[in-house]
């Protein structure tokens, strides 16, 4: 029994094999072949981190564009995420709370369901950014969707919503206001109650010769 206690304990020791087995005694992985594989696993990571960048900006530049931002800023890492929260209307500041750890779980959440209300979206729309980011995401950038302004709204745009909604009867806040409703068109009211042609322009009153003055210019009008 001790024999077989022995022969398990063997490979667990550090001192040389009485038989010359050399398995125990060297090495078996070359120095030059783990730094191969720390670079060679270095270069797969950086390669899926890039792939996942490209990807993310392919299926964000359309919504970039919607919202008036350059497509070119959806591919830049971080720099994409700040214009994300511009576009969600929250204040910069918003952005640096990205970087606190577990805390940025739920910035990232509420910023995504900011988006989506920004898209005229629901709830549920936001669940889907948030576990199928480049379905939803590119459903937003190429679909019918359009960016109707920041949904997310300081304490004070708040209290001007509500008094634009009691004054007005528009929705309460959360609610986009079209742009065309504080447009007026221009009208441009016509000469001496004619009605003019904006392709030509008004003809002055001084333009016709008078009956009693002479045409050509020269001396007082001859009498018939």
């Amino acid at each position: 029994m001790l024999a077989s206690f022995a022969a398990f304990a063997r490979p667990f020791t550090t001192s040389p094999d009485p038989y010359g087995d050399s398995y125990y005694n060297e090495s078996t992985m070359d120095p030059a072949a783990v730094t191969g594989l720390i670079v060679m696993m270095t270069f797969i990571y950086l390669l899926i981190f890039a792939v996942a960048f490209v990807v993310s900006g392919l299926v964000w530049a359309g919504a970039f564009s919607k919202a008036g931002h350059a497509k070119w800023k959806a591919y830049v890492p971080f720099y994409n995420m700040w214009i994300l929260v511009k576009m969600a209307g929250r204040p910069e500041s918003h952005f640096w709370l990205l970087f606190i750890p577990y805390f940025n779980i739920y910035m990232q959440i509420v910023i995504m369901n900011d988006i989506a209300k920004s898209f005229g979206k629901d709830t549920g729309f936001t669940v889907g950014l948030i576990f199928l980011p480049v379905v939803f995401a590119a459903i937003l950038s190429y679909g019918d969707a359009r960016y109707l302004g920041p949904a997310y709204l300081t304490p004070a745009q708040k209290q001007y919503a509500q008094q634009y909604a009691q004054q007005y009867g528009q929705p309460q806040y959360g609610q986009q206001f079209a742009p065309q409703q504080f447009a007026q068109p221009y009208t441009q009211q016509p000469y001496q109650g004619q009605p003019q042609s904006f392709d030509q322009p008004p003809t002055p009153p001084y333009a016709q010769p008078e009956p009693s003055q002479n045409p050509y210019g020269s001396g007082p009008a001859q009498q018939p």
